[in-house]
Protein backbone atom coordinates (compact mmCIF):
# COMPACT_ATOMS: atom_id res chain seq x y z
CA UNK A 1 0.00 0.00 0.00
CA UNK A 2 1.25 3.47 -0.92
CA UNK A 3 1.58 6.32 1.52
CA UNK A 4 -0.30 9.50 0.70
CA UNK A 5 2.94 11.28 -0.29
CA UNK A 6 3.88 8.44 -2.69
CA UNK A 7 0.40 8.64 -4.23
CA UNK A 8 0.74 12.41 -4.70
CA UNK A 9 4.18 12.01 -6.28
CA UNK A 10 2.79 9.44 -8.73
CA UNK A 11 -0.21 11.54 -9.78
CA UNK A 12 1.31 15.04 -9.86
CA UNK A 13 2.98 15.87 -13.15
CA UNK A 14 6.67 15.05 -13.07
CA UNK A 15 7.81 17.93 -15.28
CA UNK A 16 11.41 19.02 -14.89
CA UNK A 17 12.74 22.41 -15.97
CA UNK A 18 16.00 22.34 -17.89
CA UNK A 19 18.03 25.29 -19.23
CA UNK A 20 19.26 24.76 -22.80
CA UNK A 21 21.07 27.06 -25.21
CA UNK A 22 19.78 27.09 -28.79
CA UNK A 23 21.24 29.43 -31.36
CA UNK A 24 22.92 31.57 -28.70
CA UNK A 25 19.66 32.03 -26.78
CA UNK A 26 18.82 30.64 -23.36
CA UNK A 27 15.61 28.56 -23.30
CA UNK A 28 13.93 26.99 -20.28
CA UNK A 29 12.62 23.65 -21.52
CA UNK A 30 10.12 21.51 -19.64
CA UNK A 31 10.58 17.77 -19.98
CA UNK A 32 9.03 14.71 -18.38
CA UNK A 33 10.75 11.67 -16.93
CA UNK A 34 7.67 9.43 -16.88
CA UNK A 35 7.76 6.49 -19.28
CA UNK A 36 5.13 6.69 -22.05
CA UNK A 37 4.52 10.43 -21.59
CA UNK A 38 5.59 13.49 -23.56
CA UNK A 39 5.37 17.25 -23.07
CA UNK A 40 2.84 19.22 -25.13
CA UNK A 41 2.35 22.92 -24.47
CA UNK A 42 3.97 22.70 -21.04
CA UNK A 43 1.75 19.81 -19.90
CA UNK A 44 2.35 16.09 -19.57
CA UNK A 45 0.40 14.03 -22.12
CA UNK A 46 0.23 10.24 -22.51
CA UNK A 47 1.55 8.95 -25.85
CA UNK A 48 -0.65 6.69 -27.94
CA UNK A 49 0.51 3.16 -28.79
CA UNK A 50 1.38 4.01 -32.42
CA UNK A 51 3.71 6.84 -31.40
CA UNK A 52 5.42 4.65 -28.79
CA UNK A 53 6.05 1.95 -31.42
CA UNK A 54 7.40 4.48 -33.94
CA UNK A 55 9.76 5.93 -31.34
CA UNK A 56 10.93 2.44 -30.38
CA UNK A 57 11.68 1.61 -34.04
CA UNK A 58 13.49 4.91 -34.57
CA UNK A 59 15.59 4.37 -31.43
CA UNK A 60 16.60 0.92 -32.68
CA UNK A 61 17.55 2.27 -36.13
CA UNK A 62 19.59 5.12 -34.67
CA UNK A 63 21.35 2.74 -32.23
CA UNK A 64 22.43 0.55 -35.17
CA UNK A 65 23.66 3.63 -37.08
CA UNK A 66 25.53 4.93 -34.04
CA UNK A 67 27.21 1.57 -33.49
CA UNK A 68 28.32 1.27 -37.11
CA UNK A 69 29.69 4.82 -37.23
CA UNK A 70 31.52 4.58 -33.90
CA UNK A 71 34.51 2.96 -35.66
CA UNK A 72 34.92 5.98 -37.92
CA UNK A 73 34.66 8.37 -34.98
CA UNK A 74 37.22 6.40 -32.97
CA UNK A 75 39.64 6.40 -35.90
CA UNK A 76 39.36 10.19 -36.29
CA UNK A 77 39.73 10.66 -32.53
CA UNK A 78 42.86 8.47 -32.45
CA UNK A 79 44.33 10.51 -35.32
CA UNK A 80 43.66 13.77 -33.46
CA UNK A 81 45.19 12.42 -30.27
CA UNK A 82 48.29 11.35 -32.19
CA UNK A 83 48.63 14.87 -33.64
CA UNK A 84 48.19 16.44 -30.19
CA UNK A 85 50.85 14.22 -28.61
CA UNK A 86 53.36 14.88 -31.41
CA UNK A 87 52.82 18.65 -31.24
CA UNK A 88 53.16 18.84 -27.45
CA UNK A 89 56.60 17.19 -27.25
Amino acid sequence: MQTFQEYLDATVEALKKKIVFRGGKKIIKKSTDKAGYKTVGGKEVKMDAKEKMNRKKAAKKSAIKRKSKSGQANKKRAKSMKKRQAGGL
